[in-house]
């Protein structure tokens, strides 16, 4: 029995021993780390991360706590200007360690906290989060002035804001020069931002002060104010000539990447005279192998800071994931995004100008983005090591809402027919409220099969690239929806059509590519050659369009000449050329427009008994498609020499673009023909259940030439100019750069195709009744050029994380010249639709010599402005821990010199006040 109870006694001994190393293994420790640098400062906001997986940062003594259980634990210790530290630890006991890191003066000469210019085959600018931070921006749209030649502007968020590279300011607003913005490509985590198949437009463009024209996106491109840049790690904004596997472009390309893997949680708190604006986002180790961030952001912003009438809103909510596998024992890579993203124009009503209780005007779009990308590496042995699917889907819903009481001084008739021919139309209500919308849906998918492989032979190194790309878009939305009884405008000449109804546009590529690198003792030379071919599908025959194909060559060369020793220090130079044509395809909008119908009275007949009342119309239907219009070309052309000394940098471009064949609204005339009843041989007696009977009334015809606009390939844009960066090295005790960087621009708009016009007057005063169209060589035509220089200095103290900046930038000069109009036509249009060349004799008949176009004498216009001073300021800290506060003041100081305008001087006065703004940034 004894024993019996030894037994049981040893086994609950065992039990207790067992259960107090399982507890012990349970116990959590204090770890405390103190990280320094080589001269014992105290590093603040060290990012140590954790086993992969948890991660903390030190404070403003350099210290970081955390409670662990007890184990093994790997700590990865980074700090931006400092060499990353690897340990692995082992926690026993409550532990305090030190660890010194290196300074890394290498990484701490590549802080840049401007666009940096990449010295590769094309020439592009770079900005990272450091630059972006720095910054400190509202939307994607301030980022554009870390170009060259770029200048920092007071924000305007409650306009479209539309992406402009190598182009002078004060491009014409009218007149079909969106070509330039519209093929501006825009990618985000290597997948295109699609917005073909945008139809958003209001029905009503003048109203509310016009406040819907200046928020239009239809056929503009990418309204920058919709991307947010919180989760932005990278940008490349390539303004050259990129690889053939980028395409359905004309003016550059935007590479938008977004930071992926393990981070705390990061606070954004942002506050300036415009706007305020908050974000939220975390990244997460899920796996060793799995990544997973998440963020959210919100902006709110006014036209005025004391005007709350109009505003605007944006919010973002964005899940990455990246998912690292293996196939077949090679890895494979999967990053799949699900992001959100909606806007808000919303216009209140002045009560001086409309009608308060009712008026209003709303446009808010939601997009639903899904990609994915398969990243696969296979074997380097392998003919193509790398195979990369990139799909996406794109969903949204937009739509422009508005309201406005409408009132008419006395009876006013509408049309209802939606067919050609005669018809009744009725006597609308001398008041009532309109309520018009724009619905869209546009569905974007896209899809690019990439190849890419790696071969060495005889010295040469090849680098080669095949895939297909394929685009779809469709709106699906209501499109045009309103009453047509009560219409926004009794003049409506176009009628409700669904978006749904408009076919789908496609667009498929396929391109080839290969890079050569070869060294000939110091000379080096890199040569690319692309071949692009794209082809519009689903395009219905009768279009020019649908049997095209378009090939696009690619090429860039770079020489690197051998290195110069100039007082024991290398000069490097490089030369580098390029050579590209670029397509971009019309939209949805241009090739299916809406038609137009044209509507005559033939009879208003109004009598005080409503039983007696009648309009008679005789209604046209213009088709506005053109079978004959085809994508828009741009040639590219640059030459770039860079030169590197002793950390000193220095890189100068010179380029030429030609686009001769932008889209652009052109006016055509037809002639038509109307019955003009005699409303006083209207016979009450003779009246129908459908009105009069018209058989005895007599009438006169009447015939007349009718506007109606399609789109054409005619607005040229050629662009020249020179841009140029110089930055010095970071120098030692100060850790202070200089950066000059800035551009000539020079940009021509003018139209390449024939101009028709009527003349204004009326015959016999009936408007509308000149019986010539005529025909000329030119239109309005614009040059502008500028040179613009920004001189930026900024320290980095990396041991306080302390950052501050001061910039001096402006125009030398900025010169406008508006070229001289051509006053007589070269021919004209009779009623007959014959054309007719104009003489000398023309200029003195009754009719024909108004066919003179007004041309003031003082054309061709000139603006010279001279030089312009601005100051600008940034400083950035981390205050405690991980938090940060930033500041900036634009504006702290400005002059403009007086200019010369038609050889007459103006005296500016200075009406620009600074401009300021905070944010607090903070990582828990």
């Amino acid at each position: 029995m004894f024993g019996n109870l030894m037994g049981k006694f040893r086994g609950v001994l065992v039990i207790m021993v067992f259960s107090s190393s399982v507890n012990a293994q349970n116990i959590n420790q204090q770890l405390k780390l103190h990280v320094i640098d080589s001269d014992s400062i105290a590093l603040q906001d060290v990012n140590i991360i954790i086993n992969n997986s948890k991660s903390i940062q030190t404070d403003n003594r350099g210290f970081a706590e955390i409670t662990l259980p007890i184990g093994n634990y790997s700590l990865n210790i980074s700090h931006l200007g400092y060499e990353n530290k690897n340990v692995n630890i082992s926690l026993t006991k409550n532990r305090t360690l030190t660890y010194v890191l290196i300074s890394k003066e290498i990484a701490l000469q590549e802080v840049v906290f401007t666009a940096k210019e990449d010295k590769g085959l094309t020439s592009k600018s770079v900005i990272d989060r450091k630059a972006m931070e720095h910054l400190q921006p509202s939307s994607f749209s301030d980022l554009m002035e870390l170009l060259p030649g770029g200048l920092a502007k007071q924000p305007n968020l409650t306009t479209t804001n539309v992406a402009l590279i190598r182009e002078s300011s004060g491009r014409p607003i009218e007149g079909g020069y969106n070509t330039s913005s519209l093929g501006v490509q825009f990618m985000v985590d290597d997948n295109i931002i699609n917005s073909n198949s945008d139809m958003q437009r209001s029905l009503n463009q003048l109203a509310f002060s016009s406040a819907p024209k200046s928020r239009n996106t239809i056929s503009t491109g990418i309204d920058m104010r919709s991307i947010s840049t919180n989760d932005i790690e990278k940008v490349e904004i390539i303004r050259g000539i990129p690889s053939a596997a980028y395409g359905d472009l004309t003016s550059g390309l935007i590479k938008i990447e977004r930071k992926i893997g393990v981070t705390p949680l990061q606070a954004r708190v942002k506050v300036d005279g415009y706007s305020k604006q908050y974000y939220v986002g975390k990244g997460f180790s899920l796996r060793d192998n799995w990544k997973l961030n998440t963020s959210f952001d919100f902006l709110d912003a006014k036209m005025d800071p004391s005007d709350d009438q109009q505003n605007y809103q944006r919010i973002t909510a964005s899940l990455r994931s990246e998912l690292k596998l293996k196939l077949w024992n090679n890895p494979l890579k999967l990053r799949s995004n699900l992001d959100f993203s909606g806007t808000l124009d919303n216009v209140s009503i002045d009560p001086d100008n409309a009608y308060a209780p009712t008026d209003r005007y709303k446009s808010y779009t939601r997009k639903f983005t899904v990609t994915n990308n398969f990243i696969y590496e296979l074997p380097k042995k392998s003919f193509f090591d790398l195979v990369t699917l990139n799909t996406s889907i794109r969903q949204g819903f937009d739509r422009i809402e508005q309201r406005q009481f409408i009132q008419y001084s006395g009876p006013r008739a509408l049309p209802l027919s939606t067919e050609e021919g005669e018809s009744v139309g009725i006597f609308a209500a001398t008041s009532f409220v309109s309520e018009y919308m724009t619905d869209g849906k546009p569905l974007d998918l896209n899809a690019q099969l990439q190849t890419t492989g790696k071969k060495s032979f005889l010295g040469f190194t090849n680098t080669y690239e095949l895939g297909i790309d394929w685009r779809y878009s469709k709106n699906n939305g209501r499109g045009d929806v309103y009453d047509v009884t009560q219409p926004p405008s009794p003049s409506m000449s176009i009628r409700p059509r669904a978006f749904r109804d408009i076919p789908a546009t496609q667009n498929i590529a396929a391109f080839i590519g290969d890079r050569i690198n070869y060294k000939l003792n110091k000379h080096s030379f890199t040569l690319y050659g692309g071949l692009r071919m794209s082809k519009l599908l689903g395009v219905d025959n009768s279009y020019k369009i649908s049997n095209k194909i378009f090939v696009e060559p690619r090429l860039n060369f770079q020489y690197g000449l051998p290195q110069f020793m100039i007082a024991g220090k290398p000069l490097q130079i490089d030369l580098t050329l390029g050579y590209g044509l670029f397509y971009k395809q019309p939209t949805t909008y241009y090739l299916y427009p809406n038609k137009q119908f044209t509507d005559y009275v033939q009879l208003n007949y109004y009598h005080d008994d409503a039983r007696y009342r009648y309009i008679n119309y005789m209604t046209y239907v213009q088709s506005l498609e053109n079978k004959n219009i085809t994508a828009a070309k741009n040639i590219k052309k640059e030459v770039r020499v860079d030169f590197s000394y002793n950390k000193h940098n220095f890189s100068i471009t010179y380029y030429k673009e030609d686009m001769n064949n932008g889209f652009r609204p052109f006016n055509n005339f037809r002639v038509n023909s109307y019955k003009k009843y005699d409303a006083t041989k209207v016979d009450l007696n003779n009246w129908t259940a459908n009105g009069p009977d018209l058989t005895n009334v007599p009438y006169t015809i009447v015939r007349e030439h009718a506007a109606f606009t399609t789109t054409e390939n005619g607005s040229v844009t050629d662009k020249e100019g020179i841009e140029f960066q110089y930055s010095t090295p970071r120098f030692k005790g100060v850790n202070t750069r200089f950066t000059l960087s800035g551009a000539w621009f020079k940009t021509k708009y003018y139209n390449d195709i024939p101009v028709y016009e009527k003349p204004t007057i009326s015959i016999g005063g009936v408007i509308g009744s000149f019986p010539y169209i005529g025909i000329y060589e030119n239109d309005d035509a614009y040059t502008r050029s500028n040179l613009n220089y920004n001189m930026m200095m900024d320290t980095y103290i990396p041991s306080l994380d302390l950052t501050f900046s001061a910039s001096v930038q402006g125009s030398i000069f900025n010169h406008y010249i508006r070229e001289k109009i051509i006053a007589f036509p070269t021919s004209y249009i009779d009623l007959d639709g014959q054309i007719k060349p104009y003489t000398e004799v023309d200029k003195t008949d009754i009719y024909k010599q108004h066919l003179e176009r007004n041309v003031a004498r003082s054309e061709p216009l000139s603006e010279k402005k001279s030089y312009t001073i601005n100051v600008n300021f940034k400083v950035t800290k981390s205050i405690y821990k991980a938090l940060r506060a930033s500041m900036f003041v634009n504006q702290l100081y400005n002059y403009t010199n007086p200019y010369y305008f038609n050889n007459i001087k103006v005296e500016m006065v200075n009406k620009s006040t600074p401009y300021f703004g905070v944010e607090m940034n903070y990582n828990f």
